[in-house]
């Protein structure tokens, strides 16, 4: 088992609580004390319900330790539990229950990825932004990414996918002004088309269903315009697509012969289809 492989295992035993409780400890400490997560997936915190939590904290405390780990000589950086400090900084608060633990960078990244995903506290874009790092500053395949979610592998290449999209379509997702299921809809765009659809998404309040439908009008268009394709080969596509986590098309040139052409928009994306094929020999 390699390195990476074992710091991962060990994240994952911390994260479920299998590890050797000594290494983990509750204790008040001072807020000033505490810095902002590194690795911290969220961008975005609801004003609104920061204040709502803000106002529980004053009138309970906070009911549930947050996860730190110790970052310097009496100094802790936040792994799981922002959300919390920073309403407890605005309700006044001088210290905050926490629990203490000893982790090393992946380990910390893994777990702060996981608890926020399990909280559903991430939007789409901050889910993949997480995943992402959490692929390149590792070294880590999909499959292992995958692993140490707990989600498919096929999530987590549908994930990956939806930050090729433009930066605009990539605002709009995560302001919430268009859902997760049209962002995968619109990562199978040129970058251009997926910026008008995105548009015409919140101008006319399509619905992911109303997207699908235009966008298998224009795909039917594109395809009579060449040659019409077999109900079962476009079926085949679909299917292949969605197991492989990138767009496959089959030109068929006669009942015997023709081509498979998989899409890529980057690099890495390259590097993931060469892998795939290469493990599947």
């Amino acid at each position: 088992m390699s390195e990476n492989k074992k710091t991962l295992n060990k994240g994952l035993d911390a994260l479920l609580g299998q590890t050797n409780r000594t290494q983990r400890s509750i204790k008040e400490v001072s807020v000033k004390k505490i810095k902002p997560g590194r690795f911290q997936p969220r961008s975005n915190f609801d004003n609104q319900k920061l204040d709502e939590l803000t106002e529980s904290i004053k009138k309970q405390g906070v009911l549930s330790p947050i996860l730190v780990r110790e970052f310097g000589f009496n100094e802790y950086e936040v792994i799981a539990g922002e959300r919390r400090l920073r309403a407890s900084k605005m309700a006044g608060l001088e210290t905050i229950p926490c629990l203490v633990d000893q982790k090393k960078d992946q380990d910390a990244l893994i777990s702060a990825l996981v608890e926020n995903l399990q909280r559903e506290d991430l939007n789409p874009v901050e889910e993949a932004m997480g995943l992402d790092r959490l692929k390149r500053e590792f070294g880590l395949t999909q499959d292992e990414v995958a692993s140490s979610t707990g989600k498919a592998r096929s999530t987590i290449a549908n994930s990956l996918r939806i930050l090729t999209l433009p930066k605009s379509v990539l605002e709009m997702l995560s302001q919430g002004t268009i859902e997760k299921g049209h962002a995968k809809l619109l990562a199978s765009m040129s970058q251009d088309d997926a910026e008008i659809a995105a548009k015409k998404i919140i101008k006319e309040k399509l619905s992911v269903k109303d997207l699908s439908s235009l966008a298998s009008k224009k795909t039917t268009n594109k395809t009579n315009k060449n040659k019409t394709k077999d109900t079962d080969i476009l079926n085949i596509e679909r299917e292949m697509s969605e197991s492989f986590g990138h767009r496959v098309e089959i030109e068929t040139k006669n009942k015997k012969s023709g081509k498979v052409s998989i899409t890529y928009k980057t690099l890495d994306e390259l590097d993931n289809i060469i892998s795939k094929i290469k493990n599947k020999q």
